[in-house]
């Protein structure tokens, strides 16, 4: 028969062996993102604008066809296509960044608000954030830097 001790050690090994892939995911996570900002803030010289959505379940009508919206960023700006001509937004007019409590398909719903001459304009989007593609990581961060008073949530191990 097994001793206290024992058990308590069988016990304590099956919890740390539970335990190892979420930490690890916690720390590639952790990482993942601390590099992101210290990319952002070395000047890193972002490629033409790269995509930050996932497949959107948005169809809008151009030219008569159904076409869905898609998500975009680079240094200076933050882009809205729908159809073949993108709409630029500065990321200083930016408001906030923030995760909604909708999901689809696993994934949070983000919804990034911003000022325009007409007032307020809101987008909601589902970002394409994966272990290698951090590009939504840098988005985050870019606009923390260009506009340091909008409210920008952090992305978390659930996306």
């Amino acid at each position: 028969m097994p001793s206290t001790l024992e058990t308590a050690l069988k016990t304590v090994g099956f919890i740390v062996l539970a335990a190892l892939p979420l930490v690890i995911l916690w720390f590639t996570l952790r990482r993942m993102s601390a590099t992101a900002r210290s990319s952002v803030k070395s000047g890193l010289r972002l490629d033409p604008p790269r995509r930050i959505s996932g497949t959107s379940m948005t169809l809008v009508m151009v030219d008569g066809k159904e076409d869905r919206e898609h998500y975009f960023f680079d240094a200076e700006s933050f882009y809205l296509r729908r159809g073949p001509v993108p709409t630029a937004v500065p990321l200083s007019q930016i408001t906030s960044v923030t995760r909604t409590s909708d999901v689809i398909y696993s994934r949070y719903v983000w919804q990034v608000c911003f000022s325009r001459a007409s007032g307020r304009k809101c987008v909601t989007f589902t970002n394409n954030l994966t272990l290698f593609n951090r590009d939504f990581l840098l988005f985050l961060e870019a606009v923390r830097k260009a506009n340091p008073l909008a409210t920008v949530d952090r992305a978390g191990i659930l996306f």
